[in-house]
This record gives structure tokens, sequence and C-alpha cells, in this order.
């Protein structure tokens, strides 16, 4: 369990040093200005499409040979990657390298989250995936601060020109990735027997799997979508924020990821703690309460806080917002994803967690395309409320959405109460 905590914190810190880094790096190579938006979607989703089509396949994969050798092979396989992005001389190019990282992604995270799973009591899932969704958030969380420091440090130290400059992170990514893979190589082991499940599984066999009662398929399918529709909340704005930083306060592409950090650091805090508690009063009230907290926190960042308060004052209002929003939505993952365990079989749990990351997935290649379409339509525009009402849009819609789906696992979704035993 320590280890595969390691390997999620190494992982995303390698994933989270360039993250913050990708609008502007598009922009350099040649994206435009006019529609850099959904360019950015596009690079974005091409992530999350190839995630989408193959965490199933891996998923089923993973219970036919057992996690471990996917996970390594994922693990080195975003070493060689985060190389490979130095290489294009266009944006163009940049979307060929981030769709084999979607690959390499399908490979690691739901398959390890199944691994998790595999290793835990019932009575300790919340705790355990907290424990890991924490350990993730904080390699995410450090990740924009030392990638924004990298940049700064190629080029005011190792005096490198811009090009050399955005190219420098992408090197200690590799890195970092290729540690991960070498302590998963030494350390991790699979909890379980792998499956001896030769026949080929349909599309209708994973929306109604065999052994299910009726109320297990139904929080089942209620979860397929909960998960794209919530994908495609985050999807519209997560590629966004740094050019929204950028727009409303001219914030440079080191200080953006500063930002960006902040914000999800306030959530990386209390992702354990909040598995813990959803172990002890219930998942779904979790899940509930972060995150109604979480999208109206959504939809509360591109409001104009400078119409009440000084500039720099309306810059902290926003970090905040981007804290409440970070914190509400770490309160409700670990509760989520137990849920989403407590309801599949475990000599199909591979598939069926692939499953449900691929509904995410694909909500998200929508979202990532939706959201940067809303923002090169609406973010020149102003409506009269305040200057730049228009880069609210796809925050606004993002959180509708969020909300809606929030309301349908409150209102359908019964919460199962398992046995404590390792399964």
């Amino acid at each position: 369990m320590n280890y595969l905590a390691a390997l999620d914190f190494i992982i995303s810190l390698g994933f989270g040093l360039i993250l913050p880094l990708f609008p502007l790096y598009v922009e350099f190579l040649g994206g435009g200005t006019e529609e850099v938006g959904l360019e950015v979607g596009i690079l974005f989703s091409s992530f999350v499409l190839t995630r989408a089509l193959l965490a199933t396949p891996f998923g089923n994969f993973s219970d036919r040979i057992g996690r471990k050798r996917l996970i390594l092979i994922g693990s080195f396989l975003y070493a060689f990657l985060a190389v490979l992005f130095t290489v294009p001389s266009t944006w163009v190019g940049l979307i060929f390298v981030r769709s084999l990282q979607g690959v390499a992604s399908a490979m690691v995270w739901p398959v390890s989250e199944a691994l998790v799973i595999d290793s835990c009591p019932v009575d300790r899932r919340g705790a355990s995936l907290g424990k890991i969704v924490m350990s993730s958030n904080l390699g995410m969380v450090l990740g924009p601060f030392v990638g924004g420091g990298l940049f700064l440090f190629a080029q005011d130290f190792l005096n490198m020109d811009d090009m050399g400059s955005y190219k420098f992170p992408f090197y200690i990514t590799a890195v970092v990735s290729l540690i991960g893979a070498v302590l998963v190589w030494m350390y991790v082991t699979d909890a379980r027997r792998p499956q001896d499940q030769r026949r080929k599984i349909s599309f209708r066999k994973l929306l109604r799997p065999d052994g299910m009662d009726k109320p297990s398929l139904r929080n089942l399918n209620l979860l397929y979508a909960n998960a794209a529709i919530e994908g495609f909340s985050f999807a519209s704005i997560g590629p966004m924020m740094v050019l929204f930083l950028s727009l409303k306060f001219n914030l440079t592409a080191d200080f953006a990821a500063f930002v960006i950090g902040i914000g999800m650091g306030l959530g990386a805090l209390v992702a354990y703690p909040s598995g813990r508690l959803a172990d002890r009063i219930g998942k779904k009230k979790m899940f509930v309460l972060g995150g109604y907290i979480a999208f109206i926190g959504t939809m509360l960042i591109p409001f104009d806080w400078g119409i009440v308060v000084t500039v720099d004052y309306a810059l902290i209002a926003t970090i905040v917002f981007l804290g409440m929003r970070s914190m509400a939505f770490q309160v409700a993952s670990p509760a989520l994803r137990a849920m989403q365990a407590d309801a599949v079989p475990s000599e199909i749990r591979g598939r069926l967690i692939g499953m449900l990351e691929s509904m995410n997935n694909i909500g998200s290649v929508v979202g990532g395309v939706a959201g940067g379409f809303l923002w090169d339509l609406f973010s020149p525009r102003e409506f009269g409320l305040f200057a730049q009402d228009g880069a609210m849009i796809p925050f606004l819609v993002s959180g509708v959405m969020g909300l809606f789906t929030v309301s349908l696992v409150l209102l359908f979704v019964r919460e199962r109460r398992l046995a404590s035993s390792v399964g």
C-alpha cells in the first residue's frame, strides 16, 4: 500500500511538473492566439480519449495477468514519453505524444486503484483510497511549483532560451517517472491471483455483470453516468485554468503554476482524513457534501471580486475559491472511489473499475473540447456585468453539470454496507 502511494506521488509529481506549462507551450509552438483555448482542449482530450478507450481493456487484462505487470509497463512508458514531448516542433505534434501518454495512464491509474482495493479490508477502503488520493494530489500540488521553478531555473541560471526552458521540466519528469517504475519493479506485489478468464466480456456484460443484484446494478449504472458527467464538468475548465489566470490577472506561467499549486495543496490536506471519516459516517454523505461545495466553488472562481475589493485581494479571493473547490473535491473523491469499489465483484474488479475510468474519460474528452470552444467563443466578450465576464461561461457550465451529477447520486444511489474483509 505504502509503495503504491509512493508510486502515485512520484508519477503525479512528474505529471504536475508539465501540466500548467502546456497551454503556454502550445502558444509558444504556434498554437495561435484566437483559438488557443480550443487547441489546448484538443490536446487535453487526446490524452483522455486514448485513456477512455483503453482503461477497460487494460483493467480486464490486469484481472487475467496480474496488476503489477501493467503498472510497471505504464510507468516506464511515462518516462519515455516525457522525453518524447520535447521532440515536436509544432503543437500538432504534441497531440500524438499526448495520445500515447493516455495509453500509459490507462495502464497505471485504474489498475493501481484496483490493486489498492484488492489489498485492503472493505471497512477501510475509504481510508486506503484516501491515502492514495492524498499521495497523488501531493504530487500534483508540488508539480506546478517544481515545474514553474524548473522553468525559471533553466531560464535564469542555465541561460536557456525559451524553447529550452519549456523543455527542461519534461526531462525532469522523465527522471521522476523512471524512479517510480523502479519502485514498482522492486517493491510492489499483486495482492491476489490473476483470474483465468479467456473469453471476451461483451459491453453488455460490463453494464450488467453476472452475479450482481438489482440494487448493485442500479448503483453501478448510476456511477457510470456520474463518472461521465463529472469528467465533462471538470475537463471543461481544467485545461483553461492557466488561460483564465493569465487573462484575469496577467499572470506569467510560473506564477500561474504557483497559484494553481496553492489551491491543489489545500485539497491534498483533507483527502486521507476525509476517507477515514467516510468509512465511519458513510461514503455517500461525504461524496454529496464534498461534491456540492466543489461545484459551487467552481462557479464562484471566475467572478470579478475586484469590483468589491482591490485587485490584489481579488486574486486572493480567486485562490480561496480554488482552494475551496480542491478541498471539497478531495472530500468527495475517496468516498466516491470506495462506493465504486463496493459496487463491483472482486473477480472482475479490474475491468469494471476500468469501465468507470473509461466513462469518466469519455466525459472528459467531450468536456475538454467543449470547454475550449466555450472559452474561445465567450472569453473575449463582455455582457455588462464586469470586465471579461465572458470568461465565466465555461465555469458556470462546469458547475451546473457537476451539481446535476451529485444530485443523481444523492437521489438514486443506495450505499452498500459490507462486512469487514479483504476483497
